[in-house]
């Protein structure tokens, strides 16, 4: 039976806030590693392009499974020992947990020597965020009233910027330090804080008619504007996460950075990302600016910063480079989980939202092998000239998508855009 506790985070804005922003804070500490020292682990162990392309590729593999991940939460109510029974909790709790035992059993795995293995265990801990991920994007559709949404997406990227930020500084430090193990341990801990959270937080009984499951839901999504978001979700994502694949690269093997000079550049992006998210979240409320207009003003953003990157980067101006590289992606992340998380029927909220993740995660899959497959062939300024490229497409897309909108309104989407 679920929870029918009095008390729930959920029940208030600032509860939701605290929740959703802490649970996002911990991925974010968690994608410090995934995202910045991950590809340095392997090419500190002499690992090839050909490895780190492959392992990019292979880790996108649980994230395209988030739409099975998100249907079975909205279909089917779990119940496990020690995380109670819900449609969205125990899911929740089960993929801190598999990243848990991933991180520890990372730790003692060779990465080339033992590439396979460290391969599955670096899937395992895939899977585990995939899961905790989908679930708590579903939970938030569940909870948060149309109105907040645009708020609570806000909170959540920013929190997940300061994840990176306090992390991705400390990460470089306790490697030069102790080495790399630690790091492995460090994040299994960090799933600690949010398994207490979720124990101060409560599903209803029934869930509301307008949540039920319904496969009509699914075959609702069978639509041309639904193509074209897809496209446009594959062509942000292979632009943004290509770039950011090797941009941690970029700054140790073209520039000559250290590993914490590295960590500490990283965690100005990452303020970069709070500047960014909180900024997206303002204008994103401003009943005179449509999120349309803040798309194509935040697409030029990451034209021009992948430019500069290519044409003017150097050791000393990195740090700058990396805080405008901040700003971009968490601007351009809020764009797109705003617009998935409006058009998302709440009939199978955590499985809609999930397919939308999912077909971005097919162009993040495709960006980021993409990009690290050419680090030893080509220069890293021409890889993020021909991502700029790519990111043009991003225009055309905006705009057939504002012509979707004006000519079928989405009242949730007008909530979140403040118009």
């Amino acid at each position: 039976m679920l929870s029918t506790s009095r008390f729930s985070l959920t029940d208030s804005r600032n509860g939701r806030i605290l929740l959703f922003g802490f649970l996002y804070f911990t991925q974010g500490a968690i994608a410090a590693y995934v995202l910045i020292f991950n590809n340095l682990y392997l090419r500190a162990f002499g690992a090839a392009a050909w490895q780190l392309s492959l392992l990019n590729g292979l880790l996108i593999i649980p994230f395209i499974l988030k739409i099975g991940i998100g249907v079975l939460s909205d279909k089917v109510m779990l119940r496990l020992p020690f995380f109670g029974a819900g449609h969205r909790r125990p899911y929740i709790s089960l993929g801190l947990l598999l990243i848990s035992i991933g991180g520890i059993a990372a730790a003692f795995v060779p990465p080339v020597e033992m590439y396979p293995l460290f391969v599955l265990m670096a899937l395992f801990i895939a899977l585990g965020l995939a899961l905790y991920d989908t679930v708590a994007d579903g939970y938030a559709i569940d909870v948060t009233p149309a109105e907040e949404q645009g708020q609570i997406q806000g909170v959540m990227v920013v929190g997940r910027a300061l994840g990176v930020v306090i992390l991705a500084s400390i990460y470089g430090r306790i490697i030069a330090m102790f080495g790399w193990t630690v790091i492995f341990v460090a994040v299994a801990l960090l799933t600690l804080t949010p398994q207490i959270l979720m124990r101060f937080a409560h599903e209803p009984a029934e869930r509301a008619q307008s949540q039920e499951f319904s496969w009509e839901a699914l075959r609702r999504l069978w639509r041309p504007d639904i193509f074209r978001f897809s496209l446009y979700a594959i062509v942000y994502s292979v632009a943004i996460y290509g770039a950011n694949a090797i941009v941690a690269l970029f700054a140790n093997e073209g520039l000559g950075q250290s590993l914490v000079a590295v960590g500490d550049v990283a965690a100005l992006g990452g303020i970069g990302m709070v500047v960014g998210g909180a900024a997206a979240t303002y204008l994103i409320r401003r009943p005179t600016i449509s999120i349309w207009q803040q798309g194509v003003w935040t697409a030029a953003a990451v034209f021009t910063v992948l430019l500069l990157m290519a044409l003017v980067a150097s050791e000393s101006n990195i740090m700058i480079m990396f805080v405008l590289w901040g700003v971009c992606l968490s601007a351009s992340e809020l764009i797109y989980i705003t617009l998935a998380m409006a058009k998302a029927d709440r009939r199978m909220g955590a499985g809609q939202f999930a397919i939308f993740m999912a077909i971005s995660n097919i162009g993040v899959g495709l960006g980021q092998s993409a990009s690290t497959s050419l680090i030893d062939t080509i220069d890293f300024r021409w890889i993020f000239v021909g991502l700029a490229v790519i990111n043009l497409l991003s225009f055309p897309l905006l705009a057939m998508m504002r012509q979707d909108d004006e000519r079928d309104p989405n009242p949730l989407l007008t909530a979140v855009s403040g118009n």
